[in-house]
């Protein structure tokens, strides 16, 4: 399998693994509660100096909640955006998948929780990655 290697212009670069595990009673996500504003995410972070988008998405999974063995499941989605500051933001999201259940969260988030897709819409907190979320759900035909 070929992935796709982004390239961005956007001033602040984050990078994250849209997570997804199987279940006997189907695929779950994982989502994680901010400590800092409160809100449900996927794990994700700003990319340092000299990482590819890959490797920030893979580092900052495995910091923010343990999880480190996983197989990439496809090309990246992205939303660009622009902040408060006025800069122009892009977090670049891999669909993965793993076999890990166990959640070891960093100081960064105050909990985390596997969910079905209709869940995981209700509570992810912005239009954009709502909608990216479900493209990524339909192209897996589930949806």
């Amino acid at each position: 399998m070929t992935v796709y290697a982004p390239t961005t212009t956007a001033e602040v670069v984050a990078a994250g693994l849209i997570l997804r595990r199987d279940t006997p009673t189907g695929s779950q996500w994982l989502l994680m509660q901010a400590s800092k504003h409160g809100e449900w995410g996927f794990p994700k972070g700003h990319q340092d100096a000299g990482e590819t988008p890959m490797q920030t998405a893979l580092r900052e999974c495995a910091e923010e909640c343990g999880i480190a063995l996983v197989a990439i499941e496809g090309n990246p989605l992205e939303a660009t955006y622009r902040l408060p500051s006025g800069k122009m933001k892009s977090v670049i999201y891999y669909p993965a998948i793993t076999s890990q259940v166990e959640v070891v969260l960093s100081e960064e988030h105050k909990a985390a929780v596997w969910l079905d897709a209709e869940a995981v819409k209700k509570r992810l907190p912005h239009a954009n990655i709502i909608l990216l979320f479900r493209a990524y759900v339909h192209s897996l035909g589930r949806e």
